[in-house]
């Protein structure tokens, strides 16, 4: 894709990221004021403890969900857990990243083993766990997978980021996929980062129980292929190789946020969205910070 190309993508999707957050800020208003808290008491007395590769486990996404505690089967505010953790995380640094072709392509030559055919991609959680640049980010989507890959679903990006099960310590790499900008959308997708391959946590997936019957059997595919189609956008991001620099204000790195010294809350959101592009040499200088 073209600079001018990927620009304008990349403006669309700082505007679909900014207009999803206030979304979840108006169908739950004390969203991230409370998931705020929640991590600041992280590892206090009577809260629950969890590695620092997590912000917010998604218990406590669930609690802003359902105060009550209870979201039943079939209640479609089930997808809106992971819409809200992906979206609460997301805020903390607000990171649009786009990933050059070249910078992606021998991530993608290695993902599909035959026509659409996934290939058996190991899981190195290690790296994974260490290796994000910040705690969610959400990855601009450019049609750069080979015809091989055979018909894909059509997504425009992907938020991705870590999750800790506090039930039962299990690691997750968390994929909320935005499928065409709206929050109803969004649809979460786990890999189980205890499995071996990105095929073994596959096949632990399952089309999610708000959908009806015949819903469920057009995004089974969504689920099989999901993963897959956004791997190599997960792996330039962990590729040292690759340079990570900001659009905007090249040679810029990004940063995880971290928290305030005092005040409460101690976590607060970035001010603005900021654009990031991966690529094998640094960027081009952009023109506006959006």
């Amino acid at each position: 894709m073209s600079n001018d190309g990927a620009e304008a993508a990349t403006e669309a999707a700082v505007a679909r990221c900014q207009g999803l957050l206030r979304v979840m800020r108006k169908r739950y208003p004390d969203a991230l004021g409370r998931l705020a808290l929640f991590a600041g008491q992280k590892g206090a007395d009577g809260f629950d403890d969890w590695p620092d590769w997590c912000w917010v486990p998604m218990a406590g996404a669930y609690a802003v969900v359902s105060p009550s505690g209870v979201v039943l089967p079939g209640d479609p505010r089930v997808e809106d857990v992971a819409r809200v953790a992906a979206l609460s995380t997301w805020w903390l640094t607000k990171g649009v990243y786009w990933i050059d072709n070249d910078a992606a392509a021998k991530h993608v030559d290695q993902a599909w083993s035959s026509p659409g055919v996934p290939a058996e991609k190991p899981l190195r959680t290690e790296r994974i766990l260490g290796g994000l640049p910040q705690q969610c980010v959400y990855i601009a989507l450019p049609p750069q997978l080979p015809a091989e890959a055979g018909p894909l679903p059509v997504i425009q990006g992907a938020f991705v980021h870590l999750e800790y099960d506090v039930k039962t310590g299990r690691p997750e790499l968390r994929l909320l996929l935005d499928r065409d900008g709206t929050w109803e959308g969004l649809i979460g997708v786990p890999v189980f980062l205890d499995r071996p391959t990105l095929l073994a946590s596959a096949r632990e997936q399952a089309a999610p129980q708000a959908l009806g019957e015949e819903q469920r059997e057009a995004m089974a595919e969504l689920f099989r292929l999901a993963p897959f189609m956004v791997w190599p956008a997960v792996e330039a991001l962990l590729d040292q190789e690759l340079v990570i620099s900001g659009w905007d204000l090249p040679g810029e790195e990004p940063r995880p946020a971290v928290p305030r010294a005092s005040g409460t809350p101690r976590w607060k959101g970035a001010p603005q969205a900021a654009r990031w592009r991966v690529s094998v040499t640094a960027p081009r200088p952009g023109l506006r910070r959006v």
